[in-house]
């Protein structure tokens, strides 16, 4: 029954997690730094659920089913509110949020289904209480809804999210809670229950049509259009929505405007196109990354003798080409073109293959996806592939007048970590800023120069003229550009990437939202040691070091879990796919964590000391961490990811009952304790969610985190050794 009632639990728990993530991604515009803000407040609501559920006494069985239900229907309802985010806080379609309101929309979304989730975990477990087997109740409870989440990330990445549009999966979400109070429902032999149960199980399945309906008047009003999107998809590599107003196909990815037709961003396609083109002595082998979907290949094919490599991750980016712009950007069928569906990173590991001319739109570094095009490590991986006069050119947001401080910071960053790596670099200055970096070429960048080479080429254009290539490399503009930006040395890399927070903070601050991104880590840090010392001047004192221990553990485990994340998806270029899977990983190791644990607890004699012992099995998985960041040179197969998450999983799963045993054996309040610790567990994890989100991986870096965890792990170590009988 146990089993049962739990495995689903952390089943429909996992899926609607994801759900509401995939949901949440678009409107932050991809930004996987979203995820700690997400995961906080979804953990802390648990949290508080389990916490104050200790207060429910009687008819929890009713009120475990009421949980049920309220909860279904709030998962529908979050999908709602969340595509309604402009109305609410009265922005443009597709404008980003400011900090406040991503708090706000998630709370009332993820934070309330959490909050109920955490209620009906602790009610779920003194349902099923057994005074003969109290020692094993909270591993079996916490192990079988991890064995529920593993098995939920694989069902949901493989069937529900590729057959279902959200309303349906929340649908089948729904349907399968229900299930899971069968076993409630027998035992408890309450007529009326049983038939509101039969009811809401029959009328679900009936509303197919209705959900399919509901999506797409959801999908109107979240990008603001009177008809519904030609074209929607979740696929593995994040949303694509393409809708259509008037006569001009919008094409969208994971909320953000990459392009449009029939009007494109002339002035763009020619800049990104032409100005390498030009300077090159020798452009005959292309690579172009990104911004082959964006009209760029009919511009290359305007050059004689080109052969063009043209990377994208995304293969059903290719098949809207074909089906939607075709028309308009004629020449992609052409024998010169050869399309590349992989990860460009990946790829340029693989080949060996070297490019006359390199051709980047990597877009806005707002996210890891992106940032990691504006690495050490990736301006490296591109100067390896160019040939002995091989050009690289890329462009980024920018402004020939003015920068505010934010937008300066990233320009600085991206300068200096060019600079870093190639010995010349050129500066085209504008609202669109690029960056034209050699090898070995020593030519002279110059309008005269530029301009010789379009006559001389005779390359018709409608926006690059005489005049425009000027304007575009005058001196005053340099010169402006480079008193914008300073002379600060910032180097941006994948184990480090502070480009992030000034690029959300000029994000940001386009938005409207006029507030300036601190580094929370300056406020959140201070907390994490008030709450600490909270912890240990109150209550008993053994009661006090087991609360810090399964405090840190839960600071850990989602820290661990998030920088995983983060640099599956700097090595593997997305995650969106993955996310259910590794995070179902993450799941399946809590479950083996506490099945083992539970199943041989009685075995271990000295519980006190294997705590111990365990806080420095933690210490070195986070040094054997740090030693792998630093000295692997090469990309952390995919394989790894999945090993990491499952031993960062296991440490929490084997800890929990371990720490309810030692306390259960002091005192026989199973409620108390499932509660307590419970809450603590989640409360840690609120902690590290935010604080390695948005200070420890973008401010202080992916080593600097894995020290640290080595040194909470070593402080809370010392805490367990006062622990008595030791």
């Amino acid at each position: 029954m146990i089993a049962f009632t739990f495995f689903i639990k952390g089943f429909t728990a996992l899926c609607a997690q994801v759900l509401l993530i995939r949901e949440f991604f678009v409107v932050v515009h991809g930004n996987e730094l979203s995820f700690g803000i997400f995961l906080a407040i979804w953990v802390i609501a648990g949290a508080a659920g389990s916490f104050l559920s200790r207060f429910f006494k009687k008819n929890i069985q009713s009120i475990f089913l009421l949980l049920v239900v309220v909860e279904g229907i709030w998962l529908f309802a979050s999908i709602t509110i969340i595509r309604s985010y402009h109305y609410i806080f009265t922005l443009s379609p597709g404008q980003l949020m400011n900090i406040t309101q991503s708090i706000l929309l998630t709370v009332v979304c993820a934070g309330v289904f959490n909050f109920l989730q955490g209620m009906r975990f602790v009610i779920g477990g003194t349902l099923f209480f057994d005074e003969k087997n109290k020692d094993k109740i909270p591993g079996l409870i916490y192990g079988w809804e991890a064995a529920g989440s593993l098995a939920g990330g694989f069902v949901f990445a493989f069937l529900i999210q590729k057959y279902t549009n959200p309303f349906q999966s929340a649908s089948i979400i729904f349907v399968l809670s229900m299930i899971s109070c069968v076993p409630l429902l027998i035992t408890g032999k309450k007529f009326f229950l049983t038939l509101i149960w039969c009811a809401i199980i029959l009328m679900l399945p009936c509303f197919n049509t209705v959900y399919s309906n509901l999506n797409n008047t959801t999908l109107t009003e979240e990008f603001g259009l009177k008809t519904p999107p030609v074209y929607y998809a979740n696929t593995h590599y994040g949303n694509i929505t393409v809708f259509q107003q008037e006569q001009q196909l919008s094409f969208m990815i994971d909320g953000s405007l990459v392009f449009t037709l029939p009007y494109p961003d002339t002035e763009w396609i020619e800049t990104i196109s032409h100005f390498p083109l030009l300077y090159s002595k020798k452009a005959e082998n292309i690579l172009v990354i990104g911004a082959g979907i964006k009209g760029v290949i009919p511009e290359i094919l305007k050059y004689k003798n080109v052969s063009i490599d043209c990377v994208e991750i995304n293969p059903e980016l290719i098949h809207l080409i074909n089906k939607f712009s075709s028309y308009y950007f004629p020449g992609y069928s052409s024998e010169k073109i050869k399309i590349i569906t992989d990860d460009a990173i990946g790829f340029l590991r693989k080949t060996t293959k070297k490019w006359d001319v390199i051709i980047l739109d990597a877009g806005f570094p707002l996210s890891l996806k992106t940032s990691r095009f504006y690495t050490v490590e990736f301006y490296s991986l591109i100067k390896n592939h160019l040939s002995e006069e091989g050009i690289f050119f890329t462009g980024i947001d920018g402004s020939p007048d003015y920068m505010s401080k934010p937008l300066a910071d990233v320009h600085t960053i991206i300068y200096s970590t060019m600079t870093n790596v190639f010995t010349r670099l050129y500066i085209v200055p504008g609202y669109f800023t690029c960056y034209c970096a050699t090898k070995n070429l020593a030519g002279d960048f110059s309008p005269d120069y530029l301009i010789s080479q379009l006559k001389e080429k005779n390359i018709p254009t409608k926006v690059i003229t005489p005049f425009y290539l000027k304007d575009r490399l005058s001196k005053d503009k340099i010169e402006r550009f480079f008193s914008m930006i300073g002379q600060r040395k910032k180097i941006n890399t994948c184990s480090k990437p502070i480009i992030i927070i000034p690029a959300i903070q000029y994000w940001v601050s386009l938005s409207g939202g006029g507030e300036k991104i601190k580094n929370f880590g300056v406020i959140l840090f201070p907390a994490l040691c008030f709450l600490l010392c909270s912890i240990f001047f109150i209550g008993r004192q053994e009661t006090k070091i087991l609360e810090i221990t399964i405090f840190s553990t839960g600071f850990l485990s989602i820290a661990w879990e998030l920088i995983f994340l983060f640099l599956f998806q700097t090595n593997y270029g997305s995650v969106y796919f993955y996310l259910s899977i590794l995070t179902g990983i993450f799941m399946g190791g809590m479950t083996c964590g506490s099945i083992v644990f539970s199943s041989f607890f009685k075995k271990f004699k000295k519980l006190k000391k294997i705590l111990f012992v365990w806080q420095m099995a933690q210490m070195v998985f986070a040094l054997l961490f740090v030693l792998i960041i630093v000295f692997l040179k090469t990309a952390i197969p995919a394989f790894v990811f999945f090993v990491l998450m499952a031993i960062a999983g296991f440490f929490t799963g084997w800890e929990f009952p371990l720490v309810n045993s030692i306390y259960l054996n002091e005192k026989n309040l199973f409620s108390d304790s499932i509660s307590r610790f419970y809450s603590f567990d989640l409360a840690g994890a609120t902690l590290g969610s935010l604080l390695t989100a948005t200070f420890l991986v973008p401010v202080c870096g992916i080593v600097a985190s894995g020290i640290l965890f080595f040194i909470i792990k070593m402080i809370v170590g010392i805490f367990v050794c006062k622990l008595r009988k030791l």
